[in-house]
């Protein structure tokens, strides 16, 4: 081979093939593009983050208008798009179905709004119904007549349609939630790391119980998932999970203590006869739904702090509490309420009747069988499966109680009595025995002293021992009237270790709740009547702009309507039963005028309501109003008066009935929810405003009423004396009043959570989650304020 000269190998090294060459000149060209897209990228991103703002802004409208705070609301746009197309499809099949049927009845089960609209006005002309609002005032916006059109229709902020008032409650599910989402009318969800509510709560560096805990979800089968966490933030009071140190607590490695047994694994919590062999039988509370949950929440505490499986009572009929007329299972037991879910079974296994008597009815168990005859022994079987609290009845509950206390310790406290008792937690006291209860500190024996009244009487402490702790069955006659538990869980155990105390409370928040079904259908129920609430104040009049963009809602999600609850009834406490114009009388300053009120009550009579509605300038609405948007035909009925109890709840303003547990569950749910006291009243003048004020447990009847310490503070580790809220000085203000002092103490109690959040976010302790928190209230406090 010939070598190259010089000359033609250098020739070569620099001029290389074309297409190298032009690539050497494109290159720089996408380099420098990249680079300048890259940097654009980062500003985007870094200017507005992708924090809660997309959200936000699909609740503004920002997202038509292609003003989306980030990047991410193209995806975001995107998945809303695609679910108005998902929700738009499944209301057009549902009315392509029940178009024949409609016509045939003469009904509306689909179609346009017009037509909706028509049928109303149809119904309303043959009926000769005509405005019910007297008293027409010119607030919030004006008269409902100041707002309506010439045929009677409130005008729509959105699209021009008229909609007539009535319309809101016949809307079935699906059309609502298109009507909320298309009109971007949903409120933000509430973060989930804010797992302290309202005035009810602290600040994060006095609630380390709370540090991993979220907020509680519900799930509801047919609703958007938009909607759905909306739902989830106005309705789950409950926290899932608890905080880390309550999902630990009485790990031996961890804090260990004698009242708080470790929890069992997922299989062992299946397997009591072998993980938890120590038993706890009831009876259950022979009144109505609301004294069986006082009852059981105290029976499920006691299981819990005794390190117990409980063996529920065999299913039968629940007094008030009726069925369909077509259902052949007329019994009820508690499964077909709480949402007795695994995270609770491994702390406290539960277990039937049925289950109870095949682990430990055989010769080498606890409660052997073998004493009886044949016949004897299928008998009880029988009744384990289902029971009559009646002696003649030839399954009578009464024989399989007998035979658990034949084998078993019968409990000796009781909150009616004599004596009537309240139970008293004390380590040393239990380790060491009753001669312990005369070393407790003056301050300890004074708190008890204090605790253990009740008005003007004394309850006798009891003291937790080891003969209650050691049996391996203890039975609770509560259905007899000398034996009943007939008082709050907070109101009857008193733990002297205040962090022990607080945890009960909050084991009783976080796991015994109603099945996600109930809060669903509440829910259905509460949107609409706060959507009503946004066509009759939050539209635009004479042209001008709306007076709002969304729902008229607080930092909970709470607003719309109010409350009452109209106890009628069997009600025997007769100086509260009053006819429905002295209850107007005895409210009337707390309502706003055009105010939805919503009424639970078990008064089906409507004419009873003429009085207060010829006075109450805005509407009224019942339960059966939302039979249709809320499928209540298709929910056991039985299941109404929990539902009604959480619409109750989310009332701006609440007035119940006093002596009544129904009211008093309400009066818990708002305490749950971190409501304003201020916000709560009861309709007996006497009575009138007994949650405005601090009181004890024990100061009067520990049935009659809730006291704030079941839900004040319960986050914390120190005994709660007083909430934060502070004392005014007059009872008797107006509603603009009222809301003016709302505002201020939010914008306090918001102020101060910022500030911790600063300190916590400075010390970098959950840096990132207390940046999110200080940034949902820095927003809210505009609001507040």
């Amino acid at each position: 081979m010939t070598p190259s000269s010089p000359r033609s190998s250098r020739k070569s090294r620099e001029e290389p093939p074309l297409f190298i060459r032009i690539l050497r000149l494109i290159l720089p060209f996408f380099a420098t593009s990249l680079l300048i897209t890259t940097a654009y990228l980062f500003h985007l991103v870094h200017q507005n983050p992708s924090d809660d703002s997309d959200i936000e802004n699909f609740a503004t409208g920002q997202h038509e208008s292609g003003e989306a705070n980030s990047v991410g609301g193209a995806a975001i746009r995107h998945k809303m798009d695609l679910a108005h197309f998902l929700l738009r499809k499944f209301d057009k099949e549902q009315t392509d179905k029940g178009q024949k049927e409609a016509m045939e009845s003469g009904g509306w089960k689909g179609g346009s709004e017009e037509n909706f609209i028509k049928l109303v006005k149809k119904i309303s002309s043959e009926n000769g119904e005509e405005s019910r609002h007297g008293n027409k005032t010119e607030a919030r916006g004006g008269s409902n007549e100041s707002r309506k059109g010439s045929g009677g229709q409130y005008v729509s902020a959105n699209d021009g349609t008229e909609t007539d008032e009535t319309s809101v409650t016949k809307l079935t599910w699906q059309q609502l939630q298109l009507k909320l989402v298309d009109n971007n009318l949903l409120p933000s969800p509430i973060p989930l790391e804010r797992t302290s509510r309202g005035f009810s709560g602290l600040p994060p560096d006095q609630t380390p119980a709370l540090d991993g805990s979220r907020r509680g979800h519900i799930h509801c089968e047919d609703t958007l998932p938009a909607v759905e966490g909306v739902l989830s933030s106005m309705l789950a009071f409950w926290n899932d999970p608890p905080g880390t140190r309550d999902m630990d607590a009485g790990y031996p490695n961890v804090e260990p203590h004698p009242f708080v047994p470790p929890p069992l694994s997922r299989d062992e919590a299946k397997n009591p006869k072998v993980s938890r062999r120590r038993y706890l039988t009831f009876e259950p509370d022979g009144g109505g739904w609301n004294n069986l949950r006082m009852s059981f929440e105290c029976i499920v505490t006691f299981a819990a702090v005794m390190g117990r499986t409980l063996v529920l009572p065999p299913e039968q009929l629940v007094y008030l509490l009726i069925p369909h007329k077509n259902d052949t299972r007329k019994e009820r037991g508690f499964y077909d309420y709480y949402k007795l879910n695994t995270d609770l079974q491994r702390r406290v296994p539960i277990i039937t009747s049925k289950e109870f008597l095949e682990l430990e009815g055989g010769e080498d168990g606890l409660v052997p069988l073998g004493g009886y005859n044949f016949s004897h022994q299928e008998l009880l079987r029988n009744i384990a499966n289902g029971c009559e609290h009646r002696k003649l009845a030839e399954l009578y509950c009464g024989l399989l109680y007998d035979h658990y206390v034949l084998h078993g310790l019968q409990a000796n406290v009781t909150s009616e009595g004599p004596p009537k008792g309240c139970v008293v937690f004390d380590v040393d006291v239990f380790n060491f025995g009753d001669a312990h209860i005369s070393k407790l500190s003056p301050e300890m024996t004074q708190r008890i002293k204090t605790f253990c009244r009740e008005g003007e009487s004394t309850r006798q402490p009891i003291y937790y021992n080891r003969d209650m702790h050691d049996s391996k069955v203890v039975h609770f006659k509560t259905i007899d009237l000398n034996w009943r538990l007939l008082v709050h869980h907070y109101a009857f155990f008193f733990f002297t270790d205040p962090k022990v105390g607080n945890y009960y409370k909050r084991f009783v928040r976080d796991f015994l709740r109603y099945h996600d079904e109930m809060f669903c259908a509440a829910g259905k129920i509460i949107l609409a009547l706060q959507y009503e609430d946004y066509l009759l104040n939050g539209l635009p009049q004479n042209g001008d702009k709306p007076r709002s963009s969304s729902l008229n809602l607080d930092s909970e999600l709470v607003g719309g309507y109010s409350s009452l609850h109209i106890r009628r009834g069997d009600l025997q406490f007769k100086e509260v039963k009053f006819d429905s114009n002295q209850w107007y009388q005895n409210t009337k300053e707390i309502w706003r005028a055009n105010e939805i009120l919503y009424i639970a009550t078990d008064e089906r009579n409507q004419s009873f309501f003429d009085d207060f509605r010829r006075q109450h300038s805005g509407s009224l609405r019942f339960f059966d109003d939302y039979r249709v948007l809320a499928g209540l035909d298709s929910i056991d009925p039985t299941q109404y008066g929990m539902i009604e109890t959480i619409v109750a709840s989310r009332g701006s303003v609440f007035a119940g009935t006093w002596f009544s547990t129904f009211s008093g569950y309400i009066v818990r749910l708002r305490g749950y929810y971190g409501m304003s006291k201020y916000f709560t009243y009861y309709s007996w003048l006497d009575r009138k405003y007994a949650m405005h004020h601090w009181t004890e447990v024990g100061y009067a009847s520990v049935f009659a009423r809730e006291y704030p310490v079941g839900w004040t503070g319960i986050d914390g580790d120190v005994f709660v004396d007083n909430d934060n809220e502070g004392e005014r000085k007059e009872n008797f203000m107006d509603r603009d009043e009222m809301d003016k002092i709302k505002a201020n103490a939010a914008s306090r109690l918001i102020y101060n959570s910022v500030s911790n959040s600063r300190r916590l976010d400075e010390s970098n302790v959950s840096g990132y989650a207390s940046r999110r928190l200080r940034s949902v209230y820095e927003r809210f406090f505009v609001w507040a304020t």
